[in-house]
């Protein structure tokens, strides 16, 4: 009796510990070689039938199967030098020229470097800067009577008898000039232009009464430069219309110039009571 109870407890013992320690015998067998670093049978396995697999395994001296051999650690030992842990020097190809040296500016893929020659410096011609004014131009001289007189676009006509005397600003309707006479002789010229029949310029002899050198018209609003009078409030003036637009327009009744710098001039030589003769 007591034996068969103690055969009883021994095998109910015995089956217990062999489902238990069964799977603790299978967990210790997943995680043993795990943490030695031993692959399994399915990781051998697949070692074995994959090249690839074999090439990126660690080199040897690493934790890993004794029993295979990396390619990449066998392919690196037949290009390597005898002397361990030294490097084969590699020299460079160099097309059309001599292997790398100290001299010779070669890069890494033997293509030379050497900067090309500067380009010579060219010098362009020196221009000379243009002046800030232009020379005025010779203004053309007459023949005859008025050999080497100055004058402008429009050649004067004979002097009117009233002209050979004196001082006298000399105006020619016809010719549309003005000839600055002293004694007779002509000394220059300009052109000039008058009123229109609504305001003709008046004819006869005169004396400049009144001279102003920054004079605008107190009737119609405009610039008389180096304003001359000698009539009324008709005068003899620079115009910057007839400058301009020309004989296109006309004046009030002055004397119209249109080169200033002609003005300019005859404003400074003559003087309040000089004859003007306009005919």
């Amino acid at each position: 009796m007591l034996v068969a109870v103690a055969g009883a407890v021994a095998i109910g013992v015995t089956g217990c510990g062999s489902g238990s320690g069964s799977d603790s015998a299978k967990k210790t067998d997943a995680v043993g070689p795990a943490a030695a670093g031993v692959g399994t049978e399915t990781t051998t396995a697949t070692s074995a039938s994959s090249p690839a697999a074999s090439s990126s395994s660690s080199p040897a001296g690493s934790s890993g199967s004794s029993g295979s051999s990396s390619p990449a650690s066998s392919s690196t030992s037949s290009t390597s030098s005898s002397t361990p842990g030294t490097p084969t020097a590699i020299t460079p190809a160099v097309t059309g020229g001599s292997p790398a040296s100290p001299g010779n500016n070669v890069n890494a893929v033997g293509t030379d470097t050497t900067a090309p020659p500067a380009p010579k410096k060219t010098t362009s011609p020196k221009l000379n800067p243009p002046s800030a004014k232009p020379p005025a131009p010779k203004p053309a001289g007459g023949d005859g009577w008025l050999s080497g007189v100055p004058y402008g676009h429009n050649t004067p006509g004979a002097l009117d008898p009233r002209c050979m005397t004196g001082r006298v600003v000399c105006i020619d309707m016809s010719t549309r000039t003005l000839l600055w006479v002293v004694d007779g002789k002509p000394q220059y010229g300009m052109d000039v232009r008058f009123g229109d029949e609504n305001n003709p310029t008046r004819k006869g002899k005169f004396d400049i009464y009144m001279k102003m050198k920054d004079c605008v018209s107190t009737i119609y609003h405009t610039p008389m430069p180096d304003a001359m009078f000698f009539s009324g409030g008709e005068a003899v003036h620079f115009s910057i219309d007839f400058a301009t637009y020309g004989y296109a327009h006309h004046s009030h009744g002055c004397v119209n110039v249109r080169d200033r710098a002609a003005v300019e001039r005859l404003f400074a030589d003559t003087r309040v009571g000089d004859t003007v003769v306009v005919y």
